[in-house]
């Protein structure tokens, strides 16, 4: 790495060398202090860290020797003092940026009043020359949409051995980057690049160059700009040197071949002084943060700190590395903890309500107007208050829209917004006409109101749509921004914050019509995306804010107070990124021709400049090297980058690796947060949560109680949660004050039952509190399980219905051929309704499904013949409810799937189908209850009570669960342990006993077994397996081990 960027660095000064021996030579550089004023015409330039020039082996005066070379801060005290002897002499300094050069000015205006004195960034100064040269030869200013769109048709004439990528999306994008690379290099044309042989995909990738070049031939971009500007001077045109006047150059100067040649042109025709990098002895400092956002907010103390030790806001600046998150976290923490920000170069305009509105919008036919994206948009994008439907404008609250479309199971797909949302306000009138009105007055008003909002937002989406369709196809850049515009003037409120900036944005994109450009809305989209990054808003203007910017941007800029966050390898500084399509060893040999092509070397060369530059523009003030140990949630690990590494070493005076530095303990010179909680504690506060974080401990150590304090319940349930106590934050509600809370007062299902004795927490959310989750329509691949299930019920209960409204099948009678047919036009009914509602998946996997269930269903008929032939019954009732029926203290009640008898009454069975695996009923022939955890069989029986003999059974209806029968036959035995059981889980919930009980880990599918399919997972302690084993042996827990020990005593034996 040090090899690679001193040879970098080495061609970039023979560059420069180069420039500069074009030059003759015709004078000295006067530098020093007492000089600067004085006019000199000598070229003499220098690239260095600020030292004493040696002696210029070109110019032949013998004073030219160890002159001092100022800085910039030195050159403004000099500009300042010219002012008195002559107010209007001319003066340009040329910055490295818009910001560098503003912050410029207003140190120039701090030393005095000033006139004729320009801070201009060099393209600027180029464009203040060339730009009339170039407009009077009939060229215009090539826009971004421009260049991207004759990228794209480049991309498209790509041949071997790029042909077979020319469709990849981002191929076009790269090819422009790889033209700017070449053009900022140097290369023009293909007729500038001397290479034999011309290696890898270079041959192919310069004849795409070509035609770019010429596509762009009436354009002109910035390099086209600077070359002007350079002819323009060599013949001093128009008298712009005597305008420009003295000239001073802010590092690092020019980076580009077009740059350097137009500032060698300057520096041969006038008085041009490149000025030496500033002196820069900071104080440093140095902080490791746990996380990304926690060094985010931990910025925002060290700024606070800053602010109230007198610093003024305009004279703190926050750079920060590479990683791309950090600028929003910036802006974030900034923003929450109140404190203004100055972005730059801004925000992007893609990142304004506005931008996002605009750009969602063109993406909704793309998405083909999935269910969320389009909820998203109606409900994040600053739409209008009143919306256009089919049916005049409509006002409706986005929360009503988006449960009516996920009740309605919409996913995506115009014909399903209508089947569906038709479907629904059919549903709700249905349901609405059903009931009785004198009963149900409130029951029907809100059915018909969904109807109706049904049919509402199926207009607006119907309007939606409308509007967007045409706009897929191709058609004139003109008529396109144009018909885009008017939608977008439809929905957007035009007084969100980036609504101007994203119009602008979308006429630009319209100046692609200039070449024949067309647009469809798919790559309009992609074209509007980019432009909306490309665009920024600035919400204060510098020096109203504490400047937050990548460290690149630090150049020419000087601050009190200098925050580095991010400042982790690979980030500061960057790494050179991976080369795509030519290897770099295609770019090290054009490097070897054209000096300012940028090969790895060069890329890692001017990171590190930069990089230094950003720790030079605290000065004499203080820096603070930052950096996190983990990545968000803490799946990675991060190091501290070689330089902070090292900037660290020079201060403690030895050498620290950044892995010491990393896990280093606090010191004088560097600040470690073990955790976000740890950055809570110390500092500035930034919000309310941790003011009273600081004043419960403080409460704590003084000696007060804590338990009135606003947090006190908060840490206590960290304690208890990691105690070896059963807990109330553990589910321990035994000291509830109204137990008569916990009581079962209605009749519960055995399967409601059956979720305590597997997990009490979840009985506790389902049935307690009774939580639900909130289904998300998706747009399903293959029918899951639960709904493969309930149709196969619905299938059968039809088929059965209509067979014993025939009076069949009578004692020991066969199922016929035809009654196979009718059970299988029944199954494509029934499936086919499914299919509208969006409860089947794909059809291409339907076909596939459908074949299986007919298959099953065929197969079934052929065994409940068998069954029948075994028992001697027939079925007489279908999905039937089960008398309410006391047990242990609690009502149960549920459903019967079927319940067959024999002629005489005296035997019946009551069967529940089942369509997936027997796994979990595996072992009931030994522990019928399964622990608890399978309670239904012996609940069914009282659907036969005045039988003589009665089974329960589980029907296994399908492949997956072989066909097999789970019987379950009742006997005094039996009966007492079914009570004890229903006795011990009702004891266990009046006792409030509800622990987390993970199980078992699942070795195959990861987590725990009892979780797999648990809805309340995620809101679950994470450390649920290790709590529940250290708090097993409390006695609170008891009530609940009690059921297991009920449902199978021996199990304990």
């Amino acid at each position: 790495m040090v090899k690679t960027s001193r040879r970098a660095a080495r061609i970039y000064f023979q560059a420069w060398n180069t420039v500069l021996a074009s030059i003759p030579c015709t004078g000295l550089v006067k530098a020093s202090r007492s000089s600067l004023s004085t006019p000199c015409k000598s070229p003499l330039t220098r690239f260095s860290p600020r030292s004493m020039l040696t002696r210029d082996p070109r110019c032949p005066h013998p004073s030219a020797a160890r002159r001092p070379v100022p800085d910039i801060f030195e050159a403004l005290q000099a500009i300042a003092g010219a002012r008195r002897a002559d107010p209007l002499a001319p003066v340009t300094v040329i910055a490295p940026s818009h910001a560098a050069a503003l912050q410029l000015r207003r140190r120039l205006a701090a030393l005095g009043p000033f006139a004729a004195v320009r801070f201009e960034t060099l393209p600027r100064v180029a464009e203040l020359v060339g730009a009339g040269h170039l407009a009077a030869s009939g060229r215009t200013p090539l826009a971004r949409p421009i260049g991207d769109y004759i990228a794209e048709q480049v991309a498209l004439a790509s041949r071997p051995p790029l042909d077979s990528v020319r469709d990849v999306p981002g191929y076009a994008r790269v090819l422009r980057q790889i033209f700017r690379r070449l053009r900022r290099g140097g290369i023009r044309t293909s007729a500038d690049v001397r290479l034999s042989g011309r290696p890898g995909h270079l041959a192919e990738m310069l004849r795409l160059y070509d035609l770019f070049a010429d596509g762009t031939r009436k354009f002109y971009a910035e390099d086209d700009l600077l070359d002007a500007a350079r002819e323009v001077v060599r013949t001093n045109r128009a008298g712009v040197l005597a305008d420009l006047g003295d000239i001073y150059v802010v590092p690092p100067g020019p980076q580009t071949a077009a740059g350097a040649g137009f500032l060698a042109a300057l520096t041969a025709a006038t008085a041009v002084r490149v000025l030496d990098d500033p002196a820069a002895s900071p104080r440093q400092s140095f902080l490791i943060a746990p996380d990304p956002a926690s060094e985010a907010q931990e910025t925002v103390r060290l700024v606070l700190e800053a602010l109230a030790a007198g610093t003024p806001m305009h004279e703190v600046a926050v750079f920060h590395g590479a990683a791309g998150s950090y600028a929003r976290l910036l802006r974030e923490a900034f923003s929450a903890a109140g404190v203004a920000s100055a972005p730059l170069p801004g925000i992007p305009v893609a990142e304004t309500r506005a931008g996002r509105g605009v750009l969602a919008l063109a993406r909704l036919p793309q998405l083909d107007y999935a269910r969320t994206a389009v909820i998203d948009f109606l409900s994040v994008a600053p739409t209008k208050e009143w919306l256009p439907s089919t049916d005049g404008d409509v006002h409706e609250a986005t929360t009503a829209w988006d449960k009516i479309s996920r009740d309605a199971a919409v996913t995506r797909g115009r014909d399903v917004w209508r089947r569906r949302l038709k479907a629904l306000a059919r549903d709700r009138e249905a349901t609405a006409a059903s009931l009785d009105a004198t009963d149900n007055e409130t029951r029907i008003a809100a059915l018909q109101n969904e109807g109706e909002r049904a049919i509402r937002l199926l207009a607006v989406i119907e309007a939606l749509i409308v509007r967007l369709e045409p706009l897929r196809q191709s058609q004139s850049a003109a008529d396109f921004i144009d018909a885009y515009r008017a939608v977008v003037s439809k929905y957007i409120d035009s007084k969100a914050g980036g609504f101007e900036e994203a119009l602008e944005e979308i006429d630009q994109l319209g100046t692609i019509g200039a070449v024949g450009g067309e647009f469809a809305l798919a790559s309009f989209a992609e074209s509007l995306a980019a432009n909306l990054e490309a665009r920024y808003i600035r919400p204060e203007k510098l020096g109203a804010g504490v400047v937050i910017a990548d460290y690149r941007v630090a150049a020419g800029m000087r601050f009190e107070r200098v925050i580095l966050c991010g400042a982790f390898e690979g980030a500061f500084p960057a790494g050179p990124g991976a080369d795509s399509i030519l290897d770099d060893g295609v770019w090290q040999k054009l490097r070897a021709e054209h000096p300012f092509i940028e090969d790895t070397g060069a890329r890692i060369a001017r990171a590190k400049e930069a990089a230094a530059r950003a720790v030079a523009s605290a000065g004499d003030g203080h820096v603070t090297w930052s950096a996190p140990a983990f990545e968000p949630g803490g799946a990675h690990d991060y190091y501290p980058s070689p330089m902070m590494a090292a900037a660290h070493s020079a201060v403690v005076g030895q050498r620290v690796t950044a892995s010491a530095l990393r896990t280093s303990a606090n010191a004088d010179s560097i600040r470690r947060l073990t955790s976000p909680l740890a950055a809570w504690l110390r500092g500035p506060i930034l919000s309310t949560g941790e003011l009273a974080v600081r004043s419960a401990i403080d409460l704590k150590r003084s000696g007060g109680a804590l338990i009135d304090h606003e947090r006190y319940r908060s840490v206590l349930a960290l304690k208890s949660r990691r105690s070896s106590d059963f807990t109330e934050w553990d589910g321990n509600l035994t000291n509830l004050n109204d137990p008569g809370w916990l009581d079962i007062q209605r009749a519960v299902s055995p399967t409601s039952l059956e979720h305590y004795a597997v997990c009490g927490y979840r009985y506790f959310c389902r049935s307690l509190l009774k939580l639900q989750v909130v289904d998300e329509p998706d747009e399903k691949q293959t029918m899951d399980a639960a709904t493969r299930g309930s149709l196969i019920h619905k299938i059968l209960e039809t088929f059965f219905a209509e067979r014993q409204a025939d009076n069949r099948p009578q004692p020991n009678e066969a199922w016929t051929s035809a009654d196979r047919d009718r059970l299988m036009q029944i199954a494509d009914d029934v499936l086919s309704g499914a299919r509208e509602s969006g409860q089947t998946g794909l059809d291409i996997f339907l076909q596939h499904e459908s074949r299986t269930i007919r298959a099953d269903l065929a197969r079934f008929l052929e065994a409940d013949t068998v069954f029948r032939r075994e028992t001697g019954a027939v079925p007489i009732s279908f999905e039937l409810a089960i008398p309410e029926t006391d047990v242990a203290g609690v009502r149960l009640r549920g459903f019967a799937d079927r319940i067959d008898r024999t002629p005489d009454g005296k035997k019946a069975w009551v069967i529940d189908y089942k369509t997936g695996s027997t796994w979990d009923v595996q072992g009931m022939e030994k522990d019928p209850l399964k622990g608890g955890a399978k309670l239904q069989l012996p609940v069914y029986l009282a659907a036969v009570s005045d039988a003589e003999e009665a089974t329960a059974l589980y029907w296994f209806i399908t492949q997956r669960g072989d066909f097999s029968r789970i019987t379950y036959t009742p006997s005094p035995e039996r009966d007492v342990r079914f009570q004890d059981t229903l006795g011990a889980i009702v004891g266990g919930i009046r006792a409030g006993a509800f622990p987390a009980v993970p199980n078992e880990e699942d070795e195959w599918k990861g987590g725990f077994k009892n979780c797999g399919y648990c809805d309340f997972d995620r809101i679950c302690s994470r450390r649920r397996d290790l709590e529940h084993a250290v708090k097993s042996g409390d006695d609170q827990m008891r009530p609940w081990q009690n059921v297991a020990a009920a449902a199978n005593p021996e199990a304990g034996q």
